[in-house]
């Protein structure tokens, strides 16, 4: 079905990178080029979109992951590639309404975060300036410092909660409250379709 289907031509436009995709995945995964796409808009009668604000890689990642399934490129894995590109990832997906690629990303933030037996705290701030208040991604930071984290370690002194903004910790230990226990990977990972994103073509988890 690919094969008869329209190519779209993508210019990055800081970097002048190209990229070239097939009309119908773009219009399947995103609402938002689907909108593109299939209304009376320039990019529906030249089969060009200039991208004005995305980085080439991360870009170049989304289109990866439409074709494979994955952001993971051939030459990384879990443990190479850098957890903010994940997250960043996140950003796109989620600003170009993707929400497989949301659910994705996701699920490789705990696979991760589990592999290493690590948090990604570093990136707290910058998660929470480029995402709304109700964001998954959010909620899945909080959880993981709660029910997987250290909170003596980040409340030991004022300099260290500094690193933080204040709703962040104000919704770590409301949910440290509600759930003093910790839990283990595994039992994290059955949880993960809790931060999932779902629509008609994103049904939920199955049990």
């Amino acid at each position: 079905q690919l094969l008869n289907d329209v190519i779209i031509t993508m210019k990055i436009e800081a970097t002048n990178h190209v990229f070239h995709v097939h009309k119908g995945l773009l219009c399947y995964h995103s609402l938002v080029f689907r909108a593109m796409l299939e209304h009376e808009w320039k990019e529906k009668q030249d089969g060009f979109i200039l991208m004005k604000d995305e980085d080439h890689d991360t870009f170049g990642r989304f289109i990866f992951w439409l074709y494979y399934g994955t952001v993971v490129d051939k030459d990384e894995d879990l443990s190479t590639i850098p957890v903010k590109k994940l997250v960043d990832c996140y950003f796109l997906a989620d600003r170009r309404d993707v929400p497989a690629m949301q659910n994705h990303i996701i699920d490789t933030l705990v696979q991760k975060a589990r592999a290493a037996d690590g948090l990604f705290c570093f990136l707290q701030r910058h998660i929470w300036a480029n995402t709304p208040e109700q964001s998954p991604l959010r909620r899945l930071m909080v959880d993981m410092m709660a029910l997987r984290g250290n909170l003596s370690m980040i409340m030991k002194d004022e300099k260290d909660m500094d690193a933080f903004e204040k709703s962040f910790l104000v919704d770590l230990l409301i949910t440290k409250y509600k759930n003093p226990n910790t839990i283990t990977w595994d039992e994290f990972w059955k949880r993960r379709c809790n931060y999932h994103t779902h629509n008609d073509r994103v049904p939920p988890c199955s049990a």
